[in-house]
């Protein structure tokens, strides 16, 4: 008898859980250090460059901090499609809210969030306030 084969989890976090990992938040932490693979959308370096930019020192600091625990992966055009078809379908957020959750879709895995935009959305690890 062959040892169960074991599922490849995949997550990709989203801007609210890597701001969340960086103040501390437990819910999060595990998801951020576990042993899953892990993959963030570049939309998710422009969110915090909005946010986070005029402080080059820490903005750096979160982009290494990205590019150690995961993935960095590019809007190509299947996640732009996507994204725009998934932005139809959802009743609140943004354009990034969908390309982060169209990049899950497309790399099978589960947005880490606990933005309530994607409380509802299947596909989703919801770790915010219920």
């Amino acid at each position: 008898m062959s040892a169960p084969e074991r599922i490849k989890i995949i997550l990709v976090p989203d801007t609210w859980a890597w701001v969340e990992y960086w103040k501390g938040n437990d819910r999060v932490r595990g998801y951020i250090e576990g042993p899953e693979a892990r993959v963030t959308s570049l939309i998710t370096i422009a969110e915090l460059e909005r946010f986070y930019g005029a402080d080059k020192e820490r903005m750096d600091h979160m982009v290494r901090t990205i590019r150690s625990r995961s993935r960095l992966v590019p809007v190509d055009l299947p996640v732009a499609r996507a994204a725009g078809r998934v932005r139809r379908e959802m009743k609140e957020g943004g354009i990034a809210d969908a390309i982060i959750y169209a990049t899950a879709l497309r790399n099978r895995a589960k947005v880490v969030t606990g933005d309530p935009h994607f409380r509802m959305l299947p596909e989703v690890i919801f770790v915010g306030n219920e």
